[in-house]
């Protein structure tokens, strides 16, 4: 079983790749054009994975907690020494993913993720270490060529959707943590069907949802299922929108880590 699934996840990284490589015009609109990264810079099947998951063929663990953004931008542009990083990491180097300020979301990552509990019972430590049981993905697989950031329309991450419930089959998580609206909707919709009925209360001002629903467990494979959180993206945008842009950034991240509680106390 373990070999099934490696060798599926290694399939699935190549053929989500060749997707972008052989169909070029279905990844692009007339603002943001997607692409592959070359396979010497990603052997993964994303770059987020190089923080947690690195590695899962070699392994294929439990994963407890699937972590999904909606999409990493451009990796070359203001990224700091990144790509050498991930480089480095592909020739063997031990280098961390995780690199202090460079990227708000991270730095907020790291805090919100103190939350949940490792299988030791203690906090995750995502800053200095790599879990088995953790493994994080954008949605949309894809990098920007260009500057932009934002205005990710749904019609192109949908592209992926079939990858997105392949992977989610091999992975088989107990848990898919959705940072963003955009995010948790593509999700649901590639595991529940884009026709099914929308969770009660969704569709009307998103902080309200994160608030008030009710557990959302999706079907996949035979008779499996796992548990769907949407979240706020933890980034400053998504930080102050959580608080409706009234207060401070520490102030929208501990409401966060309110959000995240939620987690813990339904899935320990």
């Amino acid at each position: 079983m373990q070999t099934d699934k490696a060798e599926q996840y290694r399939e699935l990284v190549e053929e989500s790749q060749k997707s972008y490589r052989d169909n070029p015009d279905d990844h692009k609109n007339n603002k943001i054009e997607l692409a592959a990264l070359d396979t010497d810079n990603c052997k993964e099947i994303n770059l987020y994975t190089y923080w947690q998951g690195l590695g899962y063929a070699k392994k294929t663990p439990h994963i407890k907690y699937l972590l999904v953004g909606q999409d990493w931008g451009n990796p070359f542009f203001g990224r700091d020494n990144f790509i050498d990083r991930v480089i480095a990491i592909n020739n063997g180097s031990d280098k961390p993913y995780y690199k202090k300020a460079v990227f708000d979301t991270d730095d907020n990552l790291v805090e919100l993720f103190k939350v949940l509990k490792d299988s030791q019972g203690e906090p995750y430590n995502i800053a200095t270490k790599r879990y088995d049981d953790l493994f994080f993905t954008n949605f949309c697989l894809g990098y920007r060529k260009g500057k932009e950031s934002g205005g990710m329309p749904k019609g192109l991450m949908k592209k992926d959707a079939a990858f997105f419930k392949e992977l989610v089959a091999i992975l088989e998580p107990d848990n898919i943590l959705c940072l963003g609206k955009r995010t948790f909707e593509c999700v649901y919709e590639a595991l529940c069907g884009y026709k099914t009925q929308k969770p009660e209360g969704f569709g009307g001002a998103y902080n309200d949802f994160i608030e008030k629903y009710k557990p959302i467990d999706a079907e996949y494979g035979e008779n499996k299922t796992t548990r769907i959180f949407p979240l706020a993206h933890p980034g400053y945008m998504g930080i102050m929108n959580r608080i409706n842009r009234k207060g401070t950034v520490r102030e929208g991240l501990e409401k966060q880590k309110d959000d995240w509680e939620k987690i813990a106390k339904q899935r320990g």
